[in-house]
């Protein structure tokens, strides 16, 4: 085997391993953004929830009784 053609197999072996590499890399920023948001909408008050539509806790309680 020489020089060239060890060099186009070893690339071509590293760039097989990258859709991997890239899908990682896209669920772990994917995973690091909802993370971030969960943080910010935890840190909102009770009111600013109701506004902009997350159900109150005790709408759950009256719904279960019904």
């Amino acid at each position: 085997m020489s020089t060239n053609q060890h060099i186009t197999s070893s690339s071509s072996q590293s760039l097989a391993a990258l859709p991997g590499f890239f899908s990682l890399r896209a669920r772990a920023w994917a995973a690091w953004k909802r993370h971030r948001n969960e943080r910010i909408l935890e840190n909102l008050s009770y009111d600013t929830l109701k506004d902009i539509g997350f159900p109150a806790v005790d709408d759950a309680v009256h719904k279960t009784e019904q």
